[in-house]
């Protein structure tokens, strides 16, 4: 007969990750709700472009050299304004022939496509390096979205996805940062006992308390995933073992 871990009588609890599992992974009186991502931009995005906006957190600031046209969209349907020229400006989005900017003009401030030669103090090899960030991102994403853990994906990224762990461990030495995160995952067990109804009389009760059936262990090296390891019995069906996500791409 399986010996079972202590129990504890369940008073609340929000299962973290799909029905789909033999046993959930859990915390209970943790509630996990999804909110609006404000981060995430409101602009119609056009097709070919790479949008910095809700993506990176930190403002490139650029240079206006010349007082060019700026354009509403790619195809240049509706001139916006001219550029003042010899100001800074906010860098929204690259494409393969023109800038988006925030920025002044005659018109006052503005965002908009804007010729390359307009703009300076772009990072040399920051727009391959933004390609290759946002391919990552668009991986990061929609495991994050999906509640799932991949080899590669940062500390950060793990709890975004499944949420804070049970017990955490840190360790620095000579060859870096290790991490490991551990969730912890429980079922509900039925178990009789015995009560009294209003008359007095000894009536039998079933109440479901929680014990342990399971644990998860994600080790990292350097910030980075790299071992996913669980213990017997347990589906940890969040785990993309086919998914190596790219190391982190730094822009700045």
């Amino acid at each position: 007969m399986k010996r079972l871990s202590t129990p504890r009588i369940v008073l609340i609890g929000l299962l973290l990750f799909p029905m789909g599992a033999d046993a959930q992974l859990r915390r209970p009186g943790v509630v996990m709700v999804d909110r609006e991502d404000r981060s995430k931009s409101k602009l119609v995005k056009e097709e070919g472009a790479v949008y910095l906006e809700g993506m990176v957190e930190k403002e490139l600031v650029v240079g206006v050299s010349q007082g060019a046209a700026v354009y509403s969209s790619l195809k240049g349907d509706r001139w916006m304004g001219n550029l003042i020229p010899a100001q800074t400006a906010v860098l929204l989005a690259v494409s393969d022939k023109a800038y988006r900017v925030r920025a002044k003009a005659k018109q006052g401030q503005i965002s908009g496509w804007v010729s390359k030669s307009a703009i300076t103090g772009i990072p040399e090899g920051f727009e391959a390096r933004l390609r290759e960030y946002y391919e990552r991102y668009v991986i990061v994403s929609e495991l994050i979205e999906n509640h799932q853990v991949a080899l590669g994906m940062t500390v950060a990224e793990v709890i975004a996805a499944i949420g804070p762990p049970d017990k955490r461990n840190s360790t620095v030495n000579a060859e870096g940062r290790s991490d490991s995160l551990e969730y912890i995952s429980y079922e509900r067990v039925p178990q009789t006992v015995m009560t009294f109804n209003s008359f007095g009389q000894q009536v039998p009760m079933t109440q479901y308390i929680e014990v342990e059936s399971g644990r998860v262990q994600i080790g990292f090296q350097n910030d980075m995933v790299n071992s996913i390891s669980e213990s017997e019995g347990l589906n940890f069906a969040n785990s993309r073992a086919s998914i190596t996500v790219p190391p982190p791409i730094f822009l700045f």
